[in-house]
């Protein structure tokens, strides 16, 4: 296995010990953000162990003593960083390690699926089924100051039917419209929030803004639907 994009992590690569470099684009990558502690500690072993060899990771019972871990749990970890992974043949990590992740990529699909082909006016006994792109189109509709949404890839569906779930789950919807409508509610929170607006400044002048990829992290919906970037609340 090798790093990905190896050419961009490599820094001073003569000295000894060799350095790598750390983005900040991390702070804004969902798939880091979904990392468990664990595997976001050994993320970051392995570009170290990486800077050794020109970007390449050691098998599996070598990289396991190097981590100080079993083979088992190494592999594991291993399978839940497919992002920045791949083979040295330019191909993705093996079939195998995938299938080690406690919910694989193409189950997360078959089960997005399921609930998003779903007829929505019929309540399903167990979940109401993501309406995806009116909720998108909301999004744009309550949030106009905030970056748009061009493409509603994979990922951001993932994401978005979570959230919706994390609704459901907590408010035991009834309907499409009541969810949709807990959304509109969160949205204008959002265009209300100065700070997620991107209407205040740091003491460098600058403004951030939230971003719908931002929204769609559990923590950072969760503490926008509970009120945490209310004007006023800090």
């Amino acid at each position: 296995m090798e790093i990905k994009n190896w050419s961009k992590f490599q820094h001073f690569k003569d000295r000894k010990p060799p350095w790598v470099k750390l983005y900040r684009d991390l702070l804004d990558d969902i798939e880091w953000h979904e990392l468990d502690p664990k595997a976001a500690k050994v993320l970051v072993m392995l570009w170290l162990i990486a800077s050794e060899d020109d970007g390449h990771i050691p098998p599996i019972k070598q990289l396991a003593f190097r981590l100080r871990m079993s083979e088992k749990d190494t592999e594991v970890c291993v399978s839940k960083l497919s992002h920045w992974l791949e083979q040295d043949d330019n191909k993705p990590i093996s079939e195998r390690y995938q299938d080690d992740a406690p919910e694989t990529e193409t189950e997360t699909e078959r089960e997005t699926e399921l609930f998003v082909e779903t007829d929505t006016s019929v309540v399903n006994p167990k979940r109401i089924s993501c309406p995806c792109d009116e909720i998108l189109n909301l999004y744009h509709e309550e949030c106009k100051s905030l970056p748009r949404v061009l493409m509603l890839n994979d990922t951001r569906r993932k994401h978005l039917v979570s959230r919706w779930r994390d609704v459901d789950a907590e408010d035991d919807l009834k309907s499409k419209e009541e969810g949709i409508e807990i959304f509109r509610q969160i949205f204008r929170q959002v265009h209300k929030s100065d700070f997620l607006s991107g209407r205040t400044q740091n003491r460098n002048g600058r403004a951030w803004k939230a971003s719908f990829d931002w929204l769609m992290m559990p923590t950072n919906f969760l503490k926008v639907a509970e009120g945490q970037y209310d004007n006023g609340r800090n």
